[in-house]
């Protein structure tokens, strides 16, 4: 599953570069963030509530143009949820995630643009009842959908939902600053 989700964002960067090449440099270049996230997980066990940790993070990325760029993305919890599971409360939360994605995006007008990404998540999910607690680590290809609002030239915000695992999604806010 991991060879096919590095093969595909390969296919995909190198699609992206051959586009960068027709593109104004003036939209290129590197960039650093933060963002925010409530990650929904769904209750798989009792099929009752989702739990809704949340994350902080940092993204770095590089715009080829003013389509496609890529990014890397890490997070670490910074609050929990708690699952009620037979009268017991677990509490759930995220010792970190990371991730590599392609980035589509589709400038709407000046300020204002829509993008698409598409790769990679890695994660690992902390659960404790008292002092007793247990670990999970997961991977998944991952894809979501943006809207980007740019501030001045050199930063922006934006929202954007994310599908991380099959029963996980992230909802997050972000913000950008280009060097």
């Amino acid at each position: 599953m991991l060879n096919k989700i590095v093969a595909t964002t390969l296919l995909i960067t190198a699609a992206g570069m051959a586009c960068a090449q027709t593109s104004s440099p003036a939209s290129s270049g590197a960039y650093l963030g933060a963002s925010f996230a409530r990650v929904s997980v769904k209750d798989v066990i009792t099929s009752g509530n989702d739990v809704s940790p949340s994350t902080l993070g940092a993204v770095f990325g590089y715009d080829f143009n003013q389509h496609f760029a890529l990014e890397a993305r890490v997070a670490g919890g910074v609050g929990s949820d708690t699952l009620n599971i037979m009268g017991a409360d677990f509490h759930v939360k995220f010792d970190r995630l990371a991730g590599v994605y392609a980035k589509w995006s589709q400038p709407i007008d000046e300020a204002l643009s829509v993008y698409g990404m598409l790769g990679a998540t890695s994660g690992k999910v902390k659960v404790s009842l008292g002092s007793i607690s247990d670990s999970s680590s997961k991977s998944s290809a991952s894809f979501g959908l943006g809207l980007s609002y740019q501030l001045t030239r050199s930063s922006a915000v934006s929202i954007e939902y994310a599908r991380l695992y099959s029963d996980t999604n992230a909802l997050s806010v972000a913000t950008r600053f280009k060097f």
